[in-house]
């Protein structure tokens, strides 16, 4: 790997050297600290890729040239000529930070730009926690967000005091979105005294008459269970505390919910406790997405679940097995004897689909799930894109999918 390697009285020799590495010295690493071991293996690694060090790098490199002068100076290596000598000359990274606008094919965007930071990476994924999507310029350092004034007074807000330089128009825009946060009652959509405000009447109708009433102490949880549908963006706060302590445990978690996606740990919650919840927070209709390896068990006990609240008529499920096992003819036969086997229409109330695929059937109707539960939290759910329409989408098991993002366990 790195007999290559020729000794030039270099700092990226000396620190090849220190690492244990470098093929024309015998020194294997054993007089240098464990703490170090693991930095001078991966410097040595960059420098036999030819890759420069960068200002910071070399900085980093010199201290630790200094520390071990005596280990350098006892294998022959003249530190004072190698330390301040390098192979390549350093590595230019641009260490700008900056929020602006930016135009992504015909799309305006928020564009935050920075170099490489873990804690900077942490406040981007706060930000990010209700985005379906991520869009980043991985060679320009360039993270964009959907340009509108939420984002732009989350992002100016959290990272103002980050060296970070704001272009005048997102300023402008950020201090009259603060100025409306500072007199919330004139500006900020909400509900104020149980009272709807800050909307327009059209969008103040469709949302009573989707919940049911005028905003009141008892249907208060249901207007914040939906704030992300409707847009509502302020609560009375003992008004909302209320409401939402007359639900369930888990009713009350999901109202309180930081983004549309949540895993429902089913070591803790059973599926009786989500009917419940689908009840109490009237989230019909429902779509369930079934695992082709367990599905039958999966609708058998769903069904079980719901079929005292809701007439055979009411379900629907979208797909067969071929009958070439003896599970899968239990799966069609189920349906068949239990009378599942309806047509999709408007008024369905249960509807269940597979994961492998999304059904013709579901994208040409006009049928609109309020909500959706998700048996299972794996890679291979293929509704996703489909879910991702949906404010509420509960996903059923123990842990959460490293590859499925935006999504909160509670």
């Amino acid at each position: 790997m790195f007999k290559k390697a020729q000794y030039d009285e270099t700092a990226e020799s000396c620190i090849e050297i220190l690492s244990g590495t470098h093929p024309t010295h015998s020194y294997t690493g054993t007089g240098t600290n464990n703490s170090d071991k693991s930095l001078l293996l991966s410097l040595a690694k960059q420098t036999y890729k030819g890759t420069p060090y960068t200002d910071r790098q070399f900085d980093l490199v010199k201290q630790k040239i200094n520390l071990y002068r005596q280990i350098l100076i006892d294998v022959g290596v003249d530190v004072d000529r190698a330390k301040d000598n390098l192979r390549f000359p350093l590595r230019s990274i641009d260490r700008s930070r900056w929020i602006g606008i930016r135009n992504v094919e015909d799309t305006d965007y928020i564009a935050v730009r920075f170099s490489f930071n873990k804690k900077l990476i942490s406040f981007i994924d706060q930000l990010r926690s209700k985005e379906h999507t991520k869009l980043y310029d991985e060679k320009e350092k360039i993270h964009y967000f959907p340009f509108n004034e939420s984002n732009v007074y989350k992002i100016i807000s959290m990272l103002k005091e980050k060296n970070f330089n704001i272009e005048s128009d997102l300023e402008k825009i950020y201090e009259k979105v603060q100025m409306m946060q500072n007199n919330k009652k004139d500006y900020i959509p909400g509900i104020y005294g149980f009272k709807l405000k800050n909307l327009n009447d059209k969008a103040v109708e469709y949302i009573v008459s989707d919940v049911g009433k005028e905003p009141n102490a008892d249907n208060l949880a249901l207007y914040k269970d939906r704030d992300a549908l409707y847009g509502i963006e302020h609560f009375d706060e003992e008004d909302l505390n209320e409401s939402v302590k007359n639900l369930t445990t888990l009713s009350q978690k999901i109202v309180r919910r930081k983004c549309p996606n949540v895993l429902i740990d089913s070591g803790v919650f059973t599926v009786n406790n989500i009917v419940e919840t689908v009840l109490e927070l009237n989230r019909f209709p429902v779509l369930v997405c079934l695992q082709p390896q367990t599905d039958f068990d999966d609708l058998s006990h769903i069904y079980k679940c719901f079929k005292n609240i809701f007439s055979n008529d009411d379900f629907c499920v979208l797909y067969r097995k071929d009958n070439n096992t003896a599970e899968n003819k239990y799966f069609n036969q189920f349906i068949k004897l239990n009378g599942l086997n309806n047509s999709l229409a408007n008024n369905s109330k249960i509807v269940y689909t597979t994961q492998d695929k999304v059904t013709k059937t579901l994208i040409k109707s006009n049928w609109k799930p309020k909500s959706a539960l998700v048996f299972g939290c794996s890679r291979t759910n293929k509704m996703e894109t489909y879910l991702n329409e949906l404010d509420l989408v509960m996903y059923y098991d123990t842990d959460i999918s490293p590859f499925l993002r935006n999504i909160e366990k509670i």
